[in-house]
């Protein structure tokens, strides 16, 4: 009885270990709505019922099959090639929307910082310079983060309609547009004003050419 009973703890312990060193977190595939059974096989009942992004913890893989735990806790199969280890695209599409509009956010502070500069007629280069140099740090990691942020719509089945958007971003265009030759008509007399102005008008360059090419590939897509 006694040896019984260390063979039962031994098993459980070993069982709790390999599937501890084992457990990962996948994910749905895209545009999926899947079944948890408890089984391998469609014979077997339905535990639960999985929408595509929903994260589960794989415990076990076969050819076939894997077997999960659910945040619900529901343990059952799955057929394998329903999951996978990379963020669907519906996630990562989110992500890159909360980044963008966070550089988009540090990208105005520090114009804005620059303004301050400006009015204030500060003639520290060594700040200016610093300044300069961080802007356009942030506006390449604004620009990378868009280039993924397009692709991964261009490559998406359930991409909603960008004509709002478009249009929200030609008005924001203008604005800044707009900003931009009241910067350069306050400062012609400023002694660094070249630099300034090519930096600032870099920035509207660049919001206008990205503009222009979601306007452009939403045209294409109507045609």
């Amino acid at each position: 009885m006694k040896f019984s009973l260390q063979f039962i703890l031994f098993s459980f312990l070993s069982l709790a270990i390999v599937t501890s060193l084992y457990a990962e977190t996948r994910y749905i595939s895209d545009q999926l709505l899947v079944t948890v059974r408890s089984g391998k096989g469609n014979q077997f009942k339905i535990l639960e019922t999985l929408p595509t992004s929903t994260p589960v913890t794989v415990l076990e893989v076969d050819k076939d099959y894997v077997k999960v735990i659910t945040a619900k806790g529901t343990e059952g199969y799955i057929l394998r090639h329903y999951v996978t280890k990379s963020l669907p695209k519906k996630i990562q599409i989110t992500q890159l929307e909360k980044e963008i509009v966070n550089l988009q956010q540090q990208l105005e502070t520090q114009q804005q910082k620059v303004q301050t500069y400006l009015d204030e007629s500060a003639d520290s280069k060594a700040q200016l310079d610093e300044l300069s140099t961080q802007l356009d740090q942030t506006r390449q990691s604004l620009e990378k983060q868009e280039t993924e942020y397009k692709t991964l719509l261009s490559n998406s089945e359930n991409v909603l309609s960008l004509t709002e958007e478009s249009q929200h971003l030609v008005e924001e265009n203008n604005l800044l547009n707009s900003e931009l030759l009241i910067l350069r008509e306050e400062n012609q007399n400023f002694h660094r004003s070249n630099m300034i102005q090519w930096f600032l008008a870099g920035a509207g360059v660049f919001l206008g050419g990205w503009i222009i090419g979601k306007i452009s590939r939403k045209k294409q897509r109507r045609y």
